[in-house]
């Protein structure tokens, strides 16, 4: 009997049209012998939708409420509204998350199969949560002994009010030029590097323009980009050839991802490494995969400077589910997506036999009536 799958795409995000690609290449690549697939879309507007039209790219250029179905996930139970009733679908045996961003790669989505008891082959909350978030994310590297760059966070509040000390601070701190990032979103989108004060005010309005709180981190300009991904399986981590993007620009843009041809043509895979970069970026990835309790797949993002290593951050819901860093043929990663549905069941088993305190006579000890203000 075929197991049921539902596949999250979409979400509250910048990268909403990047995650549909990405859940609809999932949905296609799922083994249809073993699991019955249940597509879900989230609208920027935080709307649910399924059906058999959220799976064709098309349809989402026009208004897609007219061929889409709305859903809606409660009691356990994936349902789709018919009329004015819910009716249910499925009962999921598992989750697979595909929405980048917030939204969805923020914790939002594991909460929310958390909530219903609905195994996951993605990252749980606390661990997506803490990733997005990418001065969370340093602190965490800097507790595990795993080296990042300098940086500084800058939250919107403070900076309208005390806008020069900040800007003094990353001056003294960090030094020209720095690099310049909302501190929770990903894809490059609101990103730039800053030479002088002139363009650390405009990069920082940048970066409030799409989040309440920026990170400003010291650029090195003569540095390499350098990705790894990792899953698990059994007890074994399954880390992939690093891989190393290619660009004309300063940083990787949103246009080297997604708009030009993005990783499967602009990058070298394998990356030529020094054997020892090499095993310091295995151990740092296996290192914060384990302590962090992350599943699924996932894509860990590092700097090169000469024989320096540095950690840059964790994409728990990485682009195309990073399948080119482990597959030659996108019809291989059939094989790597049953492996993440058939762990995620795993491990929610593993999970399901902790206590619960249930009726414990709080309540019976409250009077009956208004409760007191």
């Amino acid at each position: 009997m075929r197991k049921n799958v539902i596949v999250f795409f979409g979400g509250r995000s910048s990268e909403n049209e990047i995650s549909v690609v990405t859940g609809i290449m999932a949905c296609n690549l799922i083994d249809p012998a073993r699991f019955a697939v249940f597509p879900v879309y989230i609208a920027q507007d935080g709307s649910f939708w399924t059906g058999e039209k959220v799976l064709d790219a098309s349809a989402y250029r026009g208004d897609f409420a007219k061929a889409f179905t709305p859903a809606a996930l409660t009691g356990g139970k994936l349902c789709a509204l018919r009329g004015h009733r819910l009716r249910a679908l499925c009962t999921p045996d598992c989750a697979l998350n595909c929405c980048h961003g917030t939204g969805g790669e923020d914790g939002c989505v594991p909460a929310l199969l958390a909530l219903n008891g609905i195994p996951s082959a993605s990252p749980d909350m606390a661990p997506s949560a803490l990733f997005m978030d990418k001065a969370a994310t340093k602190l965490a590297a800097k507790a595990l002994g795993v080296r990042t760059l300098p940086w500084l966070r800058i939250a919107q509040a403070n900076y309208k009010k005390r806008g020069m000390m900040a800007i003094r601070c990353v001056e003294e701190r960090l030094g020209y030029p720095v690099i310049v990032k909302p501190a929770r979103l990903g894809s490059s989108i609101g990103i730039s590097v800053a030479e002088d004060r002139a363009r650390l005010t405009c990069a920082l309005e940048a970066a409030f323009a799409y989040d309440g709180v920026a990170l400003a981190e010291k650029y090195l300009p003569e540095r390499r980009e350098i990705n790894i991904a990792c899953y698990r399986r059994g007890d074994e981590l399954v880390l992939s050839a690093c891989e190393e993007p290619k660009t004309s620009h300063r940083i990787l843009t949103f246009a080297d991802k997604y708009l030009e041809g993005g990783k499967e043509r602009a990058a070298e895979l394998p990356a030529k490494l020094p054997p020892l970069a090499a095993e310091r970026i295995r151990s740092y990835t296996k290192l914060l995969y384990r302590r962090t309790d992350l599943r699924g797949i996932v894509r860990a993002d590092f700097l090169l400077s000469g024989a320096d290593v540095y950690f840059n951050e964790m994409n728990t819901v990485p682009g195309a589910l990073a399948w080119y860093l482990f597959c030659k043929k996108l019809s291989d990663f059939t094989v790597v997506l049953t492996v993440l549905i058939e762990q995620g069941i795993c491990d929610f088993r593993d999970g399901a036999d902790k206590k619960l305190l249930k009726n414990c006579g709080v309540l019976s000890a409250v009077p009956r009536g208004k409760a007191r203000r």
